[in-house]
């Protein structure tokens, strides 16, 4: 429970008055005037409002084209294309593009295969059974992972795999099939178990290949606790230093770009999920690498994507931009550290490598649009570079028939007497509903939700919370409109309550029958997911609840990725959890009814 002791100290510190608010949480009408500098804390509404920037029309050809002119209003000098956003055209996402875990919809919470850690007779390394059949592994799937000693031709062995380990496989194979750079970028704790034998292993067998391959691990640390870096790199580099030959280099940073007692004045460090081999292959979400939380038993639900092609260099300049922070930086900061290791080296150095993604990357052959996007927080730049939120708040208000919202939470309150909200976000989804006659569905962590690591997926704000702040919206703009409705006296329903108790459906995440894991424990959602007229949707790092960190996802703008996002995902998602909803339709006893303003 450090962990999580530890995360829920800095969270009341981050969020207390000190520091700048997050640009989303200034609600409507209340941000200063945009006019000259942007800043980093510059609010979404006011920005939108004062630079004229404009929703896409999702009945004209080019979505993404469009969005990426309006980001384009945000970034008068154009310093931030091909950084906090990117369009490329030409990708290719393969059968297996969309990662979930566990992928295991409709069962019940006890029909979860999965194995200890340090279980008696297993593979050392990644502690999972030997097998030759599925018929040896106890519901679980018989498959074959990397061989224990690099280089041993034909000799990956057969070992059982539980609900959600064919992830540390995916990673090593990606990482190993590297031919000339690989990054990763994670949040702290670092990588450990399955996924940390994963990565061990793959730079070895990139040793043994000597193959010349640069690899760049970069770590987001917040306080109290912090990262050893040099710790990490002993690990990565483990079975590789004694490889004859190997021409690989591993650099290892941890990094903090800003506590609200900086110039900076916010909290701000890397929260970004993501690894990019070559600048052609990338996988980009919101997995972070915690073995306890995502392979044991009361797993994390989680949700990543994997894309071949020119979006997979938008990863890799993005990471440019946080190494240059910290290699301008590492010898002032205490906040952030850095260690390498090359062959030859007797000890470890600080090895900074020149950009990995330098140019344009070429155009794929595939028939897939995203726009990479993302924020830089606070520290790094003095300017806005916050593309990714407004990017989301765009195409909210590009909906015209349904927004879906996936999240841990939407509300951040640890610390603060009041509770922030993505305000420019929910006036979208009031515009949607009142303007549109839309539909917003809503699926979040539930609270108190923990990992067995002892990281929190919940910030626990009630759901009487966020309905209360969403129907303060919705009045004021029925009374904006009509100044005499609240005295007037009511023959019928009250207006707003109709309309939020029939077109905005809120629900906790369920996966299956069952509200909790056997014992009572609840169910933990880490996905980042949103999506706009069954059609453009998001999967990256970034939250929707209030916070100043530095993230990376994409935005997908494909037909047939749209119909296995609802069919793989979505639909099974709200199918489960529109058991326990508490407001939208069917719903008997809706939440709004019972919320006096």
């Amino acid at each position: 429970m450090i962990r999580r002791l530890a995360l829920l100290l800095l969270f009341a510190v981050a969020s207390s008055c000190s520091g700048d608010l997050p640009s989303s949480s200034v609600p409507e009408g209340q941000g200063e005037r945009a006019y000259g500098l942007l800043t980093p804390s510059t609010a979404i509404t006011s920005l939108i409002r004062d630079r004229d920037i404009r929703s896409p029309d999702l009945s004209k050809p080019g979505m993404l084209q469009q969005l990426q002119r309006e980001l384009a209003k945000s970034d008068p000098t154009g310093a931030y294309a091909g950084i906090t956003y990117d369009l490329t055209r030409g990708n290719t996402l393969l059968a297996d593009w969309l990662v979930q875990t566990p992928n295991r919809w409709g069962r019940k919470a006890d029909d979860l295969t999965w194995f200890t850690m340090g279980c008696k007779d297993c593979e050392p390394d990644v502690s999972l059974p030997a097998c030759t059949s599925d018929a040896d592994c106890r519901g679980g799937t018989c498959a074959a992972i990397w061989p224990l000693t690099p280089g041993s031709r034909g000799a990956r062995r057969k070992v059982c795999l539980g609900h959600s380990d064919a992830l540390p496989v995916r990673i090593h194979d990606l990482v190993a099939s590297a031919r000339q750079t690989v990054d990763i970028v994670q949040l702290q704790p670092v990588p450990d178990g399955r996924f940390v034998a994963a990565l061990r292993a793959a730079i070895a067998q990139l040793a043994h290949s000597r193959r010349a391959v640069e690899i760049r691990v970069l770590i987001g640390q917040f306080p109290p606790q912090g990262v050893d870096a040099a710790a990490l790199l002993k690990e990565l580099v483990a079975g590789a230093k004694d490889i004859r030959g190997s021409r690989i280099s591993v650099s290892v940073a941890a990094m903090r770009s800003c506590t609200a007692f900086e110039t900076c004045n916010s909290f701000s460090w890397s929260h970004g999920k993501y690894i990019v081999v070559d600048d052609r292959e990338a996988l980009v979400g919101g997995h972070n690498l915690w073995t306890e939380d995502y392979l044991t038993d009361n797993p994390v639900h989680d949700l990543s994507m994997q894309v071949r092609g020119p979006a997979a260099a938008s990863a890799s300049r993005f990471a440019d931009r946080m190494w240059r922070f910290v290699c301008d930086n590492v010898a002032q900061k205490a906040s952030i550290s850095l260690v390498s290791y090359a062959p030859g080296e007797s000890e470890p150095g600080q090895r900074c490598s020149p950009a990995f993604a330098a140019g344009r990357a070429p155009a794929g052959s595939g028939g897939s649009q995203l726009m990479a996007i993302g924020r830089l927080g606070s520290g790094i730049t003095e300017d806005f570079a916050n593309q990714s939120e407004l990017a989301r708040d765009l195409m909210f208000g590009a909906a015209r028939k349904s927004i879906y919202v996936a999240q841990q939470d939407l509300g951040f309150r640890l610390g603060r007497s009041d509770t922030l909200f993505p305000e420019s976000a929910l006036e979208e989804m009031a515009d949607l509903m009142m303007e549109h006659d839309g539909n917003v569905h809503v699926v979040l962590s539930n609270p108190g939700s923990i990992g067995n690591g002892g990281s929190p997926y919940s910030n626990d704000v009630p759901l009487e919370v966020l309905a209360k702040r969403l129907k303060e919206i919705v009045q004021k703009r029925l009374e904006a409109a009509d100044p005499k409705s609240r005295y007037a006296i009511r023959r019928g329903p009250d207006p707003v309550n109709a309309l939020l108790c029939s077109r905005f459906h809120l629900a906790p995440f369920r996966f299956g029958p069952d509200d909790s894991w056997p014992g009572g424990k609840t169910i933990a959602n880490h996905g980042k997911f949103w999506m706009v007229d069954d059609r453009v949707f998001y999967i990256g790092s970034d939250n929707m609840y209030p916070v100043n960190l530095q993230e990376f996802g994409y935005i997908v703008d494909d037909r047939k990725a749209a119909d296995t996002m609802l069919e793989s995902y979505w639909k099974p998602l709200w199918q489960w959890s529109r058991r326990a909803a508490v407001s939208g339709d069917g719903v008997g006893k809706c939440i709004f009814r019972d919320i006096r303003l």
